[in-house]
């Protein structure tokens, strides 16, 4: 082992609590960092992500199944400019009531096989998809209070229906598009009421602008009966009422994780620049014993990155186990489906946290350094003659024991640090 590495080897297990703290302290630090770095990407444009990730519809239509049948309802997937469908859906307007007579408000089901699909692949939040008739899926926006909404297993009557029938709560589900405000066996619709409807969901190759959204709806109405289409409704109405409900949400959440990031920055700095300051006097041994400036800086660069390094790992790890129930309630409140931390951060993180290690123990390792050796040995940790002075003069001054006013001082010695 060459004369360089004993020195680290030796700086690393001899000063072992220094080693511990430098440690957990960048494990706290990445941690703070992958957390904060994940709310700020949930954050970023939470309706566009979740309405990519569940294949939203850029045009939800209403049909009067009087007017027009479901095979001419289908048979507009073919419209110009679709470039993906789901539907049609039978719906129906139900009022269900709960136990002990508590109405809920009226919801629109639709008749769905699966959740899944080319348009509108909706999320289940908890239980499971509807299997038969009796059963229901209720659609949860996350702006309900705890306990307020239907719980899985609650019974729901509904007396205004002929036959007065019941349907079981089997899950909770979510549309980015809000499609339904429940789901139901495609055969239950028609035992639900007479009045029913036809959903057809659409995806168009442009639908970046009203204008888009309009000539994609004339196209899918062409062809089709005089007043057929009963209601039509455009993804950007829906982004717009999206990015309401969340604009006070967002700059909270972008504001925690800055501030995460910066306090493990300065964290990180504070603690390597202290760590190497408390070995200047070793500095000057070893300048002494015939190491050059450049193999000092280099000695204590990687004597503090040995444990940065393994603290950083540790960090990452901690940090993408921890941002699982932080991306859970996200999810909840945007309608995302991310499922863990984006790979990006935790590298931007990890490669910050050492970079920054590094540059704070060659500033402070190359400070002490360049010192004459007989300079480092004897000024050692002390500050610069007269730095400080006046408060501590100034505190002096004040009723207070000296160790006391000493300490108030302190902090004007080393202003930077402090």
């Amino acid at each position: 082992m060459s004369a360089l590495g004993r020195v680290v080897r030796s700086g690393v297990g001899r000063k072992r609590v220094q080693t511990v703290v430098i440690g957990l302290v960048v494990l706290i630090a990445v941690t703070s960092g992958v957390l904060g770095g994940t709310l700020m990407v949930a954050s970023r444009a939470p309706f566009d992500r979740a309405f990519a990730q569940q294949s939203g519809p850029h045009l939800a239509a209403q049909f009067d199944p009087a007017k027009v049948t479901a095979a001419q309802v289908a048979a507009t997937a073919n419209a110009a400019g679709v470039v993906a469908s789901a539907g049609p859906f039978p719906t129906a307007l139900i009022t269900p009531v709960r136990a002990g007579d508590r109405p809920v408000r009226p919801i629109t089901v639709a008749g769905r096989a699966d959740p899944g699909g080319a348009v509108d692949v909706v999320t289940m939040l908890e239980g499971r998809w509807v299997t038969g008739p009796g059963e229901i899926v209720l659609h949860s926006d996350g702006r309900m209070p705890p306990g307020m909404e239907p719980k899985i297993g609650e019974v729901l009557a509904l007396p205004n229906v002929a036959g007065s029938p019941a349907l079981t709560v089997v899950g909770r589900a979510r549309s980015i598009s809000e499609t339904a405000g429940g789901w139901v066996a495609p055969e239950q619709v028609a035992a639900l009421t007479a009045a029913t409807g036809l959903q057809m969901l659409y995806r168009f190759a442009s639908a970046d602008t009203e204008g888009q959204v309009d000539a994609g709806r004339a196209a899918v109405q062409a062809g089709l009966p005089e007043g057929a289409m009963t209601g039509v409704r455009s993804w950007l109405t829906m982004r717009t009422e999206s990015a309401g409900n969340a604009v006070l949400l967002i700059p909270f959440l972008i504001a925690f994780g800055v501030l995460s990031v910066l306090m493990a920055v300065l964290i990180i700095g504070n603690v390597i620049a202290g760590a190497v300051s408390t070995g200047t006097r070793r500095i000057g041994i070893l300048k002494a014993l015939g190491f050059t400036p450049r193999q000092v800086v280099r000695a204590y660069i990687v004597q503090a990155l040995i444990p940065a390094a393994v603290g950083g790992v540790l960090g990452v790890v901690a940090g993408n186990l921890l941002a699982i129930p932080i991306l859970a309630q996200t999810n909840r409140v945007y309608g995302t489906s991310d499922s863990g931390v984006t790979p990006w951060v935790n590298v931007a993180v990890l490669a910050g946290a050492l970079t920054l290690v590094v540059a704070t123990a060659f500033a402070a390792a190359a400070r002490a350094g360049r010192l004459r050796t007989v300079d480092v040995l004897a000024v050692g940790r002390t500050p610069k003659p007269g730095r400080g002075q006046w408060a501590s003069r100034l505190t002096a001054r004040l009723p207070l024991p000296r160790p006391v006013t000493l300490g108030l001082a302190h902090p004007f010695a080393r202003p930077v640090r402090s």
